[in-house]
């Protein structure tokens, strides 16, 4: 070979190299706007968020891509449906934070799972997200999701995991029904005109302590959105109150978080001074539901949480067939036909069942 063929040998493999690499390239934006690089489409992602790592496998389809997620998140996986769905969700790592409670990462720990991509929360400071980088971990952000944020913040994070994953056109089928139930919502209070506005507090915790969540919390969002006040204005994303402020607002309705998995109606019922509330004399407090995920928090699965409060809220209005919509809601999410019992479990039919209003949720 002479040495022109030679040369001409080199360049035509270095090019075909070159194209190879370029072509395993994996390019995305996150939430907050930063372009993120990889060297290929990432395989072993770590959530540090409490609603990403059901969002990832709502949208993936399966639990393969995570090696590690906040014990949040595990939490809520073994209290509800997630266990069940995909039960080796429970055996992924979650002693990944350096403080319980909080999102500090353990960057030891998380190094040692050699993750391709770490998701963390953006603005909520730097300091929860230099030491990854610092690291040289690549970090992608998420944004006001759980108990902080919008509707459109809860999307672009869905938005960002479906580019992560390629399931694009699940996502569009995620939103088109995300859309549809909001339409029908606006559009039935839009129809009545008039309608009686109940206040409502829901308690982020109300056991240990209690927390309401206020005007700048995704509870707001979809106490507005079915036509209800929140009465915690003033309480931020949330914030401690006293049993003297709530007995001062008087809320028509309570609704206790999926989350505190230890508190029941009891906290209410039981309590001297609460238990005279409208909201306990009426039988209107209830635990709010947990399928994949927490409801009264945002995620993937929000929409049944506007059915189900709609259909508490203003029954005159609203009868979203929820059973029917669970069934074909979690073929959607997850590929899982759930049955009566499990759809029982979901809407806690056993701790709400004798509520006002609850009786349409029962296997009818």
């Amino acid at each position: 070979m002479t040495s022109i063929s030679r040369c001409f040998a080199v360049l035509v493999a270095t090019t075909l190299l070159s194209g190879n690499l370029s072509a395993q390239e994996f390019n995305f934006t996150d939430v907050t706007g930063q372009e993120i690089k990889l060297e290929a489409p990432p395989r072993r992602i770590i959530t540090l968020p409490n609603p990403a790592a059901a969002t990832f496998i709502a949208i993936d389809g399966s639990t393969e891509l995570l090696v590690g997620m906040n014990e949040g998140s595990k939490r809520a996986f073994k209290s509800g449906m997630m266990s069940v769905m995909f039960p080796e969700a429970v055996d992924i790592s979650s002693d990944i934070l350096s403080e319980n409670g909080g999102w500090m990462p353990n960057v030891e720990a998380i190094a040692e799972l050699k993750p391709d991509l770490v998701i963390q929360w953006g603005e909520r400071g730097d300091d929860i997200v230099a030491p990854l980088r610092n690291a040289g971990l690549p970090v992608a952000l998420m944004v006001g999701g759980g108990n902080a944020g919008t509707e459109e913040l809860a999307r672009a994070n869905m938005k960002m995991v479906a580019d992560i994953t390629g399931n694009t056109e699940k996502l569009s089928k995620l939103i088109d029904w995300r859309d549809r139930v909001q339409s029908e919502i606006t559009t039935g209070l839009k129809q009545v005109g008039f309608h009686a506005t109940p206040s409502i507090l829901h308690l982020r915790s109300a056991k240990s302590k209690l927390t309401a969540t206020g005007e700048k919390s995704y509870q707001q969002t979809f106490i507005e959105l079915v036509g209800a006040k929140n009465v915690a204005q003033g309480a931020g994303v949330q914030s401690t109150v006293s049993v003297e402020q709530i007995l001062e607002w008087n809320p028509d309705i309570i609704l206790l978080s999926a989350a505190e998995t230890d508190a029941g109606l009891e906290v209410i019922y039981d309590d001297p001074l609460l238990s005279r509330l409208n909201a306990a004399v009426q039988k209107r407090v209830y635990k709010t539901p947990q399928g994949g995920y927490i409801w009264d928090s945002a995620s993937h699965e929000s929409p049944y949480t506007w059915m189900w409060l709609a259909n508490l809220t203003h029954p005159d209005i609203f009868s979203f067939d929820l059973r029917h919509e669970l069934k074909e809601g979690f073929k959607l999410l997850y590929n899982f036909d759930l049955s009566d019992e499990q759809i029982d479990r979901i809407l806690r039919i056993a701790m709400n069942g004798d509520s006002h209003g609850y009786q349409e949720f029962r296997k009818q």
